[in-house]
């Protein structure tokens, strides 16, 4: 068992979310202190609490009141956060969907999470719509930003009724365990699942991300990701918001070119990043152009960034880039690079506030230098999957130890390195391989861009490791190249983990969040 540095903090028994991220700026004097970028947009920190009380009281007049759930389904703006922080004020439960997903999908969140309130706007409503209408909820949807010429039967638009109310509210009375917001899994291995979080546990999620990025009011924080994925909602607007700083907003999916326009318009201090992204941006001829001169940090998360792409980044920008390991789970990022002390491809260090150990299929505890599937401890982490007993059960095992399902290994300095998923691990010959570690391998080699590994069936049922590579331009894409290819893994890594199959293709297909669609790829390929 290893336990992160140890931190003294103090929790009040009345604890409100909002109040401790957003309004105690005001009674720290950052009042006219621009909190919020968003394109043209500038708003202080006074008008982000009005904007907020507005809100707050309108989802009121709606019936929203303690621990009924509201949903924000609209781009990155200041009324997100307002709604996000409106809801957690008057003592609701604040929710989020992605913004590019099907009417199909809507209606399985609707369903699950039954929100009393939905706020979309124009680039979403009509997919809201239609993914409303075989739910009973929600019963109203808020209409942010754009005037819709046309609003439906319980459909509202928010910039009117917020007009109208009053820009004082007072924070309702919310205990430290009163549950605030939920966090959502991915979903890569089926529907997305919600794990319900406390007050307290976004208070512990900020102290201890604090203790190494540390966070000021002369920071601008700018994301890649979008505030419905939870590292960048929290380290990107939540944590950065309670610092002081100020953060830059910006509403369409992000580009490689909305991403160097954005940091040449914000001048960002600190950049949240994900590794897709940071490949494209060394790719784009742009890279040649832009000035990375202000900005002190950049951290990725989302997966884990390798260290050939680590070092090329840092090489070309002059940034340091701190790999971030949390989950939906844990509300706290569990490993985490300091800066000037990163270990290029690991996952960093145990955090403040974190306790983390490794097991065995057995459940024995693994020495340091093996690899085991990684269990982590917080009194951040949530209790259980919302209507998801049963999982709840192989995942929060007790004591608030929660199961990963990820490989880890510690090495001698106290640097964890992943191995993949426990479920990934695939049976060649008798011997467990990991995926992960013959991608990392492949990745090594000067004439691969880009690969993944998974398991196929070969003609006789049996499992068999196969590799999708994007090979570098110029790359003859011949049975030479992936002969030299599988003994580049058997020179690296013992000679049963090389790759059975090796397939070439143009690119790799990826889900929304970024990541390497394996399903899709193997659909494609078949």
């Amino acid at each position: 068992m290893k336990c992160g540095p140890h931190i003294e903090v103090e929790i009040p028994e009345q604890l409100n979310l909002a109040t401790y991220y957003l309004d105690e700026n005001i009674s720290k004097g950052r009042g006219d202190k621009i909190a919020v970028y968003c394109q043209d947009e500038k708003y202080t920190f006074n008008e982000m609490v009005a904007l907020t009380n507005r809100f707050g009281n309108v989802l009121k007049e709606f019936g929203v009141g303690f621990e009924d759930r509201v949903m924000m389904i609209l781009q990155d703006s200041p009324e997100w956060l307002a709604g996000w922080f409106a809801t957690m004020k008057i003592g609701g439960i604040a929710t989020h969907a992605y913004t590019y997903l099907l009417p199909s999908d809507y209606e399985y969140f609707f369903n699950y999470v039954r929100p009393k309130v939905v706020i979309a706007d124009a680039t979403t409503l009509d997919r809201v719509r239609e993914g409303a209408r075989n739910s009973m909820f929600p019963r109203t949807i808020l209409v942010a930003r754009t005037p819709v010429p046309e609003l439906q039967k319980g459909e509202h638009d928010l910039a009117k009724l917020l007009e109208k109310t009053s820009a004082l509210l007072e924070a309702a009375p919310t205990s430290k365990n009163d549950f605030a917001f939920w966090n959502f899994s991915g979903g890569t291995t089926g529907k997305s699942k919600a794990v319900p979080h406390m007050h307290h546990d976004g208070l512990l999620g900020f102290e201890s991300y604090q203790q190494t990025v540390q966070y000021t009011p002369d920071d601008i924080v700018f994301r890649v990701p979008k505030l419905f994925f939870h590292y960048s909602r929290d380290l990107g607007m939540n944590w950065a918001l309670r610092a002081g700083a100020a953060v830059a907003l910006y509403p369409d999916r992000s580009t490689v070119d909305s991403v160097y326009d954005c940091i040449a318009k914000y001048r960002p201090t600190v950049l949240l990043n994900v590794p897709t992204m940071m490949r494209s941006m060394l790719q784009s001829p742009r890279s040649q152009e832009i000035d990375f001169s202000g900005i002190r940090l950049s951290i990725s998360s989302g997966e884990l960034l390798s260290g050939p792409l680590y070092e090329e980044f840092t090489k070309k920008f002059k940034v340091e880039v701190l790999n971030c390991i949390g989950s939906a789970e844990t509300c706290i990022g569990y490993f985490l690079d300091a800066p000037g002390e990163v270990a290029p491809g690991s996952a960093g260090k145990v955090q403040p506030l974190c306790e983390v150990k490794l097991l065995d299929r057995e459940g024995k505890e693994v020495p340091q230098g093996e690899t085991g599937i990684l269990y982590v401890r917080s009194d951040a982490v949530g209790t259980y999957y919302h209507l998801e007993h049963e999982k709840s059960k192989k995942t929060f095992v007790g004591d608030d130890w929660v199961n990963s399902n990820d490989l880890f290994r510690e090495d001698e300095n106290g640097y964890w390195w992943y191995s993949g998923r426990a479920d990934d691990l695939v049976k060649v010959s008798g011997v467990y391989v990991s995926p992960l570690e013959i991608e990392k391998c492949l990745e090594g080699n000067e004439m691969v861009k880009e690969c993944v590994v998974v398991p196929v069936k070969d003609k006789d049922g049996l499992d068999r490791t196969k590799a999708f590579i994007v090979l570098r331009p110029g790359v003859d894409e011949s049975e030479g190249t992936a002969d030299v290819l599988k003994e580049f893994c058997k020179q690296k890594m013992a000679s049963f983990k090389a790759p059975r199959l090796i397939q070439f293709v143009p690119e790799l297909p990826k889900t929304g969040q970024g990541k390497i669609d394996k399903r899709q790829l193997l659909q494609q390929y078949s």
